[in-house]
Order: C-alpha cells, then structure tokens, then sequence
C-alpha cells in the first residue's frame, strides 16, 4: 500500500498484482471516491516508475512516481460538470505504508 499526498487531496493505492491496482481518495471536503482498476506499469529506471489506468467515469490516470525522492507527478483527463474534457495535473508525495 502507498499515500499520495496531494493539495486538497490523499490517495491511498494498493497493487493487486502486476495488472490491478486498487485506490481511495479524499478530498478536502471529506469526500470519497474509490474503484479497482486495470493498470499499465513499467519502470522508467532504478527508482521512477509510470502507471496509469482509466477510471469506469472515464478519468484518465497518469502518473510517474519517484521512490528515491519520495515523490509522484499526476496527470489527469476528465470531464468536467459541463461534459467538457479538462486536463489536470498534480503534484505530491508517495510514501510507501509499512
């Protein structure tokens, strides 16, 4: 399991297995949402990795994650309240939980 701490924002994420990951977010309202997905991982070297999945409401999930500085970049697509398709991207810390 890992937290990603974002502004307004906490993740908790669980890899499955090499293909499924399993999240939970809060947000600064206390709101939550979660799901189980299928995700594409792969190493970018020694300590950064790139997983991404697409969410069942169509929200795209990019992210690159550092474990030597601890940290991870998030790009996202979703729709906005309107339909319309916005981009979004976030930056946190990634803390593997013990």
């Amino acid at each position: 399991m890992a937290t990603l701490s974002y502004p307004g924002l906490t993740a908790n994420i669980k890899y499955l297995n090499d293909s499924t990951i399993y999240w939970k977010t809060t947000d600064e309202k206390d709101s939550v949402a979660e799901g189980t997905n299928r995700m594409v991982m792969k190493k970018i070297d020694g300590t950064k990795f790139f997983v991404s999945w697409i969410e069942k409401d169509g929200t795209t999930v990019s992210q690159v994650i550092d474990l030597e500085k601890k940290t991870v970049e998030a790009f996202l697509t979703f729709d906005d309240a309107k339909g319309k398709r916005i981009a979004q991207m976030l930056e946190g810390t990634y803390e593997l939980d013990k």
